[in-house]
């Protein structure tokens, strides 16, 4: 049986780094935005149950994969716009899998000193952030796992 077919993401990371988050309600059978975004943009970090459903919305709208990637290069583009006029702290808002470029990487770019802000309530998002919060200098990373709409 292959990883996809054991439930396992695409490639690269392993069931095992998905132990506890059972308790906050990682399901791989069930489809998440995040991950169907991930494969979208071509990304290694959904399992079928993602892929399925995404192959699913692309039979109603082919050019899905086009607009997802029309919205990271909006993204970037935005960022750059508002760390050139002065900006230098930004919130993230449903930041999805960690895809490049990140948000605090085109700021930084920019505004070295940039400040972000990254906010998900998809237990999986947020472990797979967790080696890029940990790269980035304490003093200018923050991060939230939180539904919005369900402030704690």
């Amino acid at each position: 049986m292959n990883a996809s077919a054991a439930g396992q993401p695409a490639s690269g990371t392993s069931a095992e780094s998905y132990d506890g988050l059972a308790a906050l309600g990682f399901d791989p059978s069930v489809p998440s935005p995040a991950r169907m975004y991930d494969y979208y943009l071509g990304g290694k970090d959904n399992f079928p149950a993602d892929r399925e459903a995404a192959e699913q919305a692309l039979s109603v709208v082919p050019f899905g994969r086009e607009v997802a990637l029309a919205n990271r290069q909006f993204l970037a583009r935005a960022v750059t716009f508002m760390a050139r006029n002065g900006i230098d702290q930004f919130v993230d808002l449903g930041m999805g899998i960690p895809s490049r470029p990140n948000v605090h990487e085109v700021a930084r770019n920019i505004r070295p000193g940039a400040r972000v802000l990254y906010v998900d309530n998809d237990p999986m998002v947020c472990a797979h952030a967790e080696p890029c919060w940990r790269r980035m200098t304490e003093s200018r990373r923050s991060k939230v796992m939180s539904a919005p709409r369900r402030p704690s």
